[in-house]
């Protein structure tokens, strides 16, 4: 009996939310995103990249209402708006990660991704029209100089400091594209804790698994605070927000160190 309702509650989960899913993408796409967009900018006075992110931001938005009737959420200091602007970093165990600052106010953020994402059919348009940035376009140098244009405008950017998503949940090394900038141009950095995504959604997997989602926005590290050098001071923050997630995810876990299963 026991397995036959774990089957059945497999079964509603997947075809309930990615049915919900495809409803709520095909429905903005097709009757939403048009009208929005020119609302927008001519009513609201937003330019492209603004208005696209702003569409971005509320599609998120949609996605954790419909996340909600589906798993257990645990959400904390998400409703406090983030420094304008700063450097979100976020661990990363899931696809579903980006949608996740759909718990959050503020919806002028630029993503920092892999060349990937941007070849998938209208994402990848979206994220073109946002002004995301690929990491994978150009150099180290290419990425701080664009990283700064787009902060001093008053944008945010989230950059997910592992790279890739986590096969295990455990967090992998931290890159320090991130760090550097902030270095450089003294925005606070904002590192964010999601923790089950990865067990709903695994990397490389289209199962959704029952999961219970948390997800907490820490406190900004600002570079000013940290008693080192300037040379010292990327290596300083980076550090210092990997440590800030870890003990995060440990307090999750109850001091383990991870609590997605293996894959088989």
């Amino acid at each position: 009996m026991k397995k036959l309702w774990n089957m059945t509650r497999l079964v509603w989960l997947n075809v309930g939310f990615y049915t919900g899913f495809l409803v709520m993408t095909a429905t903005g796409m097709l009757f939403v995103t048009i009208p929005l967009y020119y609302g927008l900018r001519f009513f609201q006075g937003l330019d492209k990249g603004h208005s696209i992110r702003w569409m971005i931001w509320l599609y998120g938005q949609a996605w954790t209402k419909l996340l909600g009737a589906f798993v257990p959420l645990r959400i904390e200091n998400c409703e406090r708006p983030l420094p304008q602007p700063c450097i979100v970093t976020p661990n990363h165990q899931s696809f579903f990660d980006t949608y996740c600052f759909g718990f959050t106010p503020s919806y002028n953020v630029v993503f920092a991704v892999r060349a990937w994402p941007f070849k998938m059919p209208f994402y990848g348009m979206y994220m073109r029209h946002a002004d995301y940035l690929n990491t994978e376009d150009g150099s180290a140098n290419d990425f701080l100089k664009r990283g700064k244009a787009i902060l001093a405008k008053g944008t945010s950017i989230a950059v997910f400091p592992e790279g890739t998503r986590s096969l295990d949940g455990n967090m992998r090394r931290f890159s320090g594209g991130a760090f550097h900038l902030a270095a450089e141009t003294g925005v606070p950095v904002v590192p964010m804790c999601i923790e089950g995504t990865g067990t709903f959604l695994r990397k490389g997997s289209f199962l959704l698994r029952p999961a219970s989602i948390f997800v907490r926005v820490l406190d900004p590290i600002w570079p000013e605070q940290l008693p080192v050098s300037r040379e010292e001071l990327p290596l300083a923050l980076r550090h210092a927000v990997k440590d800030r997630l870890q003990q995060t995810l440990l307090e999750l876990r109850g001091g383990k160190t991870t609590d997605i299963p293996s894959q088989s």
